[in-house]
């Protein structure tokens, strides 16, 4: 374990794979996958933010890059940036299909465009998803392609003018820190909104389900290349970070990289406050500080998996509050629904165990969880939380990171004395460090081999 502040020492990276266990847990997402119908429900559209900046039209097609099709600069077929298409017949995962410039406050040292893109659901069905692709406007003065980091945000909220790409732009966004400590370094940096956050034409975000997060992730590390005038490049040196959400995003990534996206020359992960064991930590937020959460992530996983018991599991007063939360960003829902018991909404007071057991709710959770038994990633990992984390609890962190040791997942571990929201930024100079020692090819520290169990 590094605590802030201690020397490391590099040890020799640990080798092996998934084995059994992994193969169990993806033979039971395949069996999720073909026993759940795709999602076929559109909501009401939320208020529109407009377009995502820069040309209010559709320009010319530019040539596709790679195994890419052409994309098109302007606001898309549909005339709004955030009225997303769906997928075209035949495009890839991580296709470019049209972006604008655009335009924040928060980025001052790089140029941006809002980028949509193609990827892929929970269930394995071809989406369209927005985001930022962030250029520093120094030259790369590195050998080699400029490098990315692929960024997983954390929680912003389930409300369409919630997405990191609109935030941006209205100078709201507070994973601007860490974007901009990329910037300093000269790293693009490509930020997914995830699937459903963004579009106002769509179900909601399928919060927390890392099937479609880690689709998400990897796709946009692919995005940024066909921007024209980014001067990226598709072989570029990769690193994923993301907290909180966005660890369980970069987690999930790195789990699926080779299986799912093996062309991203990924060198290093970076996962912090990882929502690892999902039924553990849903039932942890029942009740505390981060009920919304809770909130959010039934949301979500009804919107990624219909036919999961919902409607008739909710009572009048839960109806009325989830669809506030589905309105809300993340700090009025912070505000608004802490300390709520999922009870008080559920019909017959069913409580949050009850809940879990109804239909695929269990297994559904498990097969989205990032770190379950059998979990690794095959390339060097810097995983960290707080030591009074009190949204996520430090026993699930710690099994996670355990989980991970056992197949031979290289990790660096580190713990920040801070809670939550504290930790996320308390280990961003550390975190840039990593991105730089994975970059350069550095021996990478394993905590793993003097203490296999905590962080």
């Amino acid at each position: 374990m590094q605590h802030v502040g201690d020397g490391s020492r590099a040890w020799d990276g640990g080798s092996g794979g998934s084995g059994a266990r992994g193969a169990r847990r993806l033979r039971t997402r395949m069996m999720l996958v073909a026993s759940m119908a795709l999602p076929v429900v559109l909501l009401a559209a939320c208020t529109s933010t407009g377009s995502g900046g820069g040309s209010s039209g559709s320009g010319g097609s530019t040539a596709g890059v790679g195994p890419y099709g052409p994309a098109t600069e302007g606001n898309g077929p549909n005339g709004s940036f955030y009225q997303v298409p769906s997928a075209p017949a035949g495009a890839l995962p991580g296709q470019l299909l049209y972006y604008v410039p655009a335009n924040s406050s928060q980025l001052p040292n790089a140029d941006a465009w809002t980028v949509a893109y193609v990827s892929t659901d929970a269930q394995g069905a071809p989406d369209v998803v927005t985001g930022t692709v962030v250029v520093p406007t120094a030259a790369w003065a590195g050998s080699g392609p400029r490098p990315v980091v692929d960024y997983a945000v954390g929680t912003q909220g389930m409300g369409p003018q919630c997405a990191p790409s609109k935030q941006f732009q209205a100078g709201s966004e507070y994973e601007a820190a860490a974007v901009n400590a990329a910037v300093a370094k000269g790293y693009a940096v490509l930020v997914t909104d995830y699937q459903g956050s963004g579009p106002t034409n769509t179900p909601p975000q399928p919060y927390v389900v890392g099937l479609s997060e880690g689709h998400a992730v990897l796709d946009m590390a692919r995005v940024g290349a066909q921007v024209p005038g980014t001067g990226l490049s598709l072989g570029a040196p990769t690193v994923v970070w993301g907290y909180s959400q966005g660890g369980g995003a970069a987690a999930e990534a790195g789990e699926m990289w080779k299986t799912y996206q093996p062309g991203i020359d990924l060198v290093g992960v970076a996962a912090g406050g990882v929502p690892g064991d999902l039924i553990k930590v849903g039932i942890a937020l029942n009740g505390s500080v981060g009920s919304a959460f809770l909130g959010d992530a039934i949301i979500g996983f009804h919107s990624a998996y219909p036919s999961l018991p919902y409607s008739s599991l909710i009572n009048a007063a839960g109806v009325k509050a989830m669809a506030t939360l589905e309105t809300e960003c993340v700090g009025t829902q912070l505000t608004s629904f802490s300390f709520q018991n999922i009870s008080t909404y559920t019909v017959g007071g069913l409580t949050i165990q009850q809940l879990l057991a109804q239909g695929n709710w269990t297994p559904t959770l498990q097969a989205n969880s990032p770190g379950l038994a059998g979990a690794h990633i095959p390339v060097p990992t810097y995983m960290y939380r707080g030591t009074i984390d009190e949204i996520i609890p430090t026993t699930v962190e710690d099994s996670t990171y355990a989980n991970m040791c056992a197949t031979g997942t290289v990790i660096q571990s580190a713990t920040y004395p801070g809670e939550h929201g504290l930790t996320d930024f308390e280990a961003q100079p550390n975190v840039i460090t990593f991105i730089g020692q994975r970059l350069s090819g550095a021996t990478p520290v394993n905590s793993c081999t003097t203490d296999p169990t905590s962080l």
